[in-house]
C-alpha cells in the first residue's frame, strides 16, 4: 500500500475530529471559541488514551522482557548445568580411564567394545567378526606372548571363570607346565621363518614318547557363557588369539562337547600340512595325552592333527 493511501486510511479511523472554517475572503484557516474548547477535550481525551496506551505497552514490554529475561535465565542456567555435567562426566570418565589404566599394570588396552544385550547369545564366528580376528591372524607377525601377557590372559580367566586356578609354581607359562619331574615338558616355543609362533623340540623324543600332557596344562569351561565372558574381558588381539587357542573335544565317549584352552604355550602347537609331517597326537579324540608318532629330532617342530577333535562349536553352545 503507497504511503499516502496508508495514512489517509489512518485518518479514517482517528477519534479526533477537528472542526474548521474556512472565510472564503481571506482564504485563511480559523479556530472559533467552540472549537478550541472541544480541541481542548479532545486534546486531554487523547492525552489520556496515550497515557493508557502507553502504560499498557510499557505493561507489555515488561512482561516480555520478564518472559524473555526469565526463558534467557533458564536457557544459560540449563547450559551452564549441561556444560558443568559434560565436564563432570568428562573428569569422571578421565578418572575411570586412569583407574583402568592403573590396574592395567601390563600395558594392554582394556577391551572396550560395547556389546549388545544379545552378545550372551553370539556364536563363535559372530564373535570373531566382531573382533576382526582374521585380519589380525592372517596379516600381523605375532611375538611370542611374554609373561605379562599370560598374566593378563589369567587374571581374565580367574575373574571370569575359576578365581581357584593357578599358574605352575615350578614353570612358567612361556615355558609350558611341569611335565614330571624333570620339569618343563620337551619343548619351547619360537616364531618359525616363514610361519606363526609354534612348539620345536629341546631334545631328541622317540617315537612312542609322551610329548605334551594337555591333563596338566589344559583348562575347562563350564559352559559357552563362561567362555563368552572370558574372551569379552581380554582386549582385541588377546581375544583373538583365545579364539585361535581354544577347541572343542569330548572328555568321554558319548560325554557333552566341551570347550578348552590352555593358557601357556601348549596351545601353540601347530597343524602338520601334510599326514607326513604329523609327528604328535593322541590316542583317541577323548584323550589329552600326545604320543610321538615317529623320531622327533631336537630342534625340529612338533606339529599335531588338529582334525583329531571335532571342531563343533555349535554342539558346545556357540553356534552361530
Amino acid at each position: 500500500m503507497p504511503f499516502g493511501q496508508r495514512n489517509a486510511a489512518a485518518a479514517k479511523k482517528s477519534p479526533l475530529k477537528i472542526v474548521l472554517d474556512i472565510e472564503s475572503s481571506g482564504g485563511e484557516l480559523t479556530i472559533d471559541n467552540d472549537d478550541q474548547k472541544y480541541l481542548k477535550q479532545q486534546t486531554s481525551t487523547r492525552s489520556n488514551q496515550q497515557t493508557l496506551v502507553l502504560f499498557v505497552m510499557a505493561l507489555a514490554l515488561g512482561f516480555l522482557l520478564d518472559r524473555s529475561y526469565t526463558a534467557f535465565t533458564a536457557t544459560t542456567a540449563n547450559n551452564v548445568t549441561k556444560y558443568a555435567n559434560g565436564a563432570a562426566l568428562r573428569r569422571s570418565n578421565n578418572k575411570a580411564n586412569k583407574q583402568l589404566q592403573e590396574q592395567n599394570k601390563y600395558g594392554f588396552t582394556i577391551n572396550v567394545n560395547e556389546l549388545p544385550n544379545d552378545w550372551v547369545e553370539w556364536g563363535f564366528t559372530k564373535i570373531r567378526r566382531k573382533f576382526k580376528c582374521d585380519q589380525y591372524v592372517n596379516n600381523e607377525i605375532k611375538p611370542l606372548p611374554s609373561m605379562e601377557y599370560w598374566q593378563m590372559i589369567l587374571d581374565a580367566y580367574n575373574e571370569q571363570v575359576d578365581k581357584s586356578y593357578k599358574f605352575d609354581e615350578l614353570v612358567p607359562p612361556t615355558q609350558g607346565y611341569r611335565f614330571n619331574e624333570a620339569g618343563a615338558q620337551p619343548y619351547y616355543a619360537k616364531v618359525s621363518d616363514g610361519k606363526d609362533r609354534g612348539l620345536f623340540a629341546s631334545r631328541d623324543i622317540k617315537e612312542g614318547e609322551v610329548v605334551h600332557d594337555g591333563t596338566k596344562s589344559d583348562v575347562v569351561f563350564p559352559d559357552a557363557l563362561a567362555w563368552r565372558r572370558f574372551v569379552f574381558a581380554l582386549p582385541r588381539k588377546a581375544a583373538c588369539d583365545m579364539t585361535e587357542w581354544s577347541w572343542t573335544q569330548r572328555l568321554e565317549n558319548d560325554g557333552p562337547m566341551k570347550l578348552l584352552a590352555a593358557i601357556n604355550i601348549s596351545v601353540l602347537m601347530n597343524m602338520g600340512l601334510n599326514p607326513a609331517q604329523i609327528n604328535a597326537v593322541p590316542k583317541s579324540s577323548t584323550s589329552s595325552l600326545f604320543y610321538a608318532t615317529q623320531d622327533i629330532k631336537k630342534g625340529e617342530e612338533i606339529l599335531t592333527d588338529y582334525e583329531i577333535y571335532d571342531t563343533r562349536f555349535d554342539l558346545a553352545g556357540l553356534g552361530g
